[in-house]
């Protein structure tokens, strides 16, 4: 699977808020590289449940590698855990 991806370099954002107001002192960000070291590869389809913590951890995966956050093949199941259809 590819993903294609453009940065637009010319796109300017002018707010008229002073510069502290985008300080994150003290946040911590994860990067690719850490949500691999916890074993989440961003550019496989996941099984995990739509609003699972396992689907938030993918969705944060793949915006830290700048990919498309939802996958094709991901899990579109809505249905509660454990729950069992009528025959």
């Amino acid at each position: 699977m590819s993903f294609a991806f453009e940065d637009d370099s010319e796109i300017q954002v002018d707010a008229d808020l002073p510069d502290e107001e985008y300080s994150f002192d003290g946040v911590d960000y994860y990067t690719e590289v850490d949500f691999r070291a916890r074993g989440v590869d961003p550019i496989a389809p996941t099984r995990s449940k739509p609003g699972s913590e396992g689907k938030v951890l993918m969705l944060a995966a793949r915006y830290a590698a700048g990919l498309p956050l939802w996958h094709d093949e991901d899990c579109y199941d809505h249905s509660p855990s454990g729950v069992r259809m009528p025959v």
